[in-house]
């Protein structure tokens, strides 16, 4: 379903390609009511590339646009959010994908009442298949919160979480651990490549066992150690696979490293408790 509104990035990388790839391909918003903005014309080739406008002026991309992506890295947002500051109005949303930046901080930057809706989504939005976690600042109201949820809910699974710092939490779960599964994906396609598999099939058959497992995760409702366990034949080669992990401490290992994703958003060390 199209969505009628104007949508401008501030910042034109990763995040931004992928958000307004998924809005394209889904037909929720087209590529001509999309402007970005970067700070180098190099910056804004990717984004041109997909029909997008790119232009190097942010204020420009906030007058142009009812919803408007806070899209830079969290150092890079003080300077952006004071320079924009005039442009900015009450009847535009901001919509903040910016990490450790909370609502209330980004309210204080602009010095102004104007809604701000703090995300969090993870690059499978770019195909339609992402995670995006949401808390509504204290100028939105539900008319921002439906619009971004027009926005966002056909790139996935579209969540208002109860509390803004659980953010953090699905920050480690959800936008770090992409990168923990596409090397789990490429570590079972190294076994069948080693076993005799040509690595685009090993790849391709990786992923999409990923992908089926997921699915069965979400729809099947069950546990997903009773799923496991409903494929462990007794002395059979899936248990023996399953002992190895454990044996090499799996679970442990892949809860070190959402946990540890977790507190370096919190801006907290990492802490092993064995």
């Amino acid at each position: 379903m199209s969505v009628d509104v104007k949508v401008g990035f501030l910042g034109a990388g990763n995040m931004c390609q992928a958000i307004a790839s998924g809005m394209i391909s889904s037909g929720t918003v087209k590529a001509e009511n999309i402007v970005a903005s970067a700070r180098t014309e190099e910056g804004l080739s990717k984004v041109r590339s997909m029909g997008i406008r790119g232009i190097l002026d942010n204020c420009q991309v906030v007058a142009e646009s009812s919803v408007v992506f806070l899209a830079v890295k969290p150092h890079i947002l003080p300077g952006v959010l004071k320079q924009v500051a005039g442009t900015v109005t009450e009847d535009k949303l901001l919509v903040s994908v910016v990490n450790s930046t909370t609502n209330k901080e980004i309210e204080d930057l602009v010095g102004k009442p104007v809604p701000v809706m703090r995300t969090l989504p993870n690059t499978p939005v770019q195909v339609r298949s992402g995670v995006v976690a949401a808390y509504p600042g204290s100028h939105c109201t539900p008319s921002h919160t439906s619009l971004c949820t027009s926005l966002m809910e056909p790139l996935g699974l579209f969540s208002i979480l109860p509390s803004e710092s659980l953010i953090d939490v699905v920050s480690g779960l959800c936008g770090s651990s992409p990168a923990f599964l596409f090397m789990m994906v490429d570590a079972m396609a190294d076994a069948a490549v080693r076993m005799g598999l040509p690595r685009q099939v090993a790849a391709s058959l990786a992923a999409k066992t990923m992908e089926g497992s997921a699915k069965m995760v979400l729809e099947c409702k069950e546990h997903p150690m009773q799923l496991a366990s409903d494929v462990c034949s007794p002395g059979g080669t899936t248990v023996e696979g399953v002992y190895r992990l454990n044996r090499a401490g799996f679970k442990g290992t892949v809860m070190d490293a959402v946990i540890g994703s977790i507190e370096k958003t919190q801006g907290k060390e990492m802490r092993y408790n064995y």
